[in-house]
Formats: structure tokens, sequence, C-alpha cells
């Protein structure tokens, strides 16, 4: 979380370094984020992105100095997808920022949502044991865990969502499932 708390000193040097008035109304909806606050992110944003876009590699250079003692590239090249929702190939301040929204202070059903579509790796709508174990992988490498393989987590969390035994885990499936079990919710947020 360092790097996003980094403070911006001096002139920016750009005349867009603050936001449109009416960008600011869209993400204060969509975020709760004051407009001065919205500002200073915006700056800080730019100061490390002046093309006012995160590539990929610095997505990942991003969560390597969030998580220093482990590897945090498989999981950055996952969640980038998640963050990226135009697909065109960067993130822009106002996909960071919702996102940012989501994961650190969004209502409990904008986190699994976020959630199911990050395991759902192909899009399908379901998540598979492979497409778990491949998540559960990453945090695991990234959080440099020591105890519970990946595949006896994954196991653990299919045990418990995968109600009707398809192999699969549908959206309804997981949201249910990890609002009604804790244990379930840690296991899957280890990564904030």
């Amino acid at each position: 979380k360092q790097w996003y708390q980094r403070r911006v000193r001096g002139e920016m040097g750009k005349s867009h370094s603050r936001l449109r008035p009416e960008v600011i109304d869209d993400l204060t909806r969509l975020t709760g984020y004051t407009s001065h606050e919205l500002n200073q992110k915006y700056s800080e944003f730019l100061m490390f992105h002046p093309s006012g876009k995160m590539t990929e590699t610095e997505f990942v250079d991003m969560y390597q100095s969030l998580f220093p003692k482990g590897d945090a590239e498989k999981f950055a090249l996952l969640t980038f997808g998640s963050f990226d929702k135009n697909n065109d190939g960067g993130v822009d301040f106002k996909e960071f920022i919702c996102a940012l929204y989501i994961t650190s202070r969004g209502k409990v059903t904008e986190k699994l949502d976020w959630a199911f579509n990050l395991y759902d790796i192909d899009g399908n709508g379901y998540i598979t044991r492979d497409e778990c174990l491949e998540i559960i992988s990453a945090i695991h490498s990234m959080m440099d865990v020591k105890s519970d393989t990946p595949e006896d987590i994954t196991d653990k969390i299919f045990k418990q969502l995968d109600k009707n035994n398809d192999g699969r885990v549908s959206k309804r499936e997981f949201i249910s499932g990890t609002s009604a079990n804790s244990s379930i919710i840690c296991i899957l947020s280890r990564t904030e």
C-alpha cells in the first residue's frame, strides 16, 4: 500500500493534472471518494504513469512492491484483466480508482462480484477447479505461504461452494457460499 500512499509534491507540469468536474462527479458517485481525494489520487497516478495509463509491466511492478517477500507476478498478471475493463492493454485512472474502491471500500456484494470475475479466468460464468487452483497458487506464491498447499485450499473452497458437485462454481453458488461462510471469505481475500 506504500506505493499508493506517497504524496505528490511540486508542480505536475501537465495541463490535465486535475480531473474534469464531470469525471469527478461520476467517480464520486461510483466510489464515494471526495473530489479532493480523487484529485490527490489522480495527481499521484500521473506521477507514476504520466501517459495516463498503467501498463501491464507497471502493474506487475506495483504488486511486487506491495508484496516484496513473495512472487506477485502471476497474481498481478491474472488481476490486470480485472482492472483493465475496456481491454485496451492499459489501466487508466478511472479503471484503477474504481477497482481500488471495490477492493478496499466496496460493499461485500461488490467485492464478491469482483472476486468472482477474477477467479472466472475464461469469463464463461463459472469457476472451475483449475481456475481456482491457478488463482490460489498465484496468491500462495505472492504471500509466500508455507502452510496448506494451493491444492488443499482449492479442495476446501470447492467442497464449500460447489453445492451441486458439477465441478464448477456458478456466480450464484459463489456469492451464496461465500456470504454464508466467513472462513471462505478469509481464504479468498488474503490479498487485502
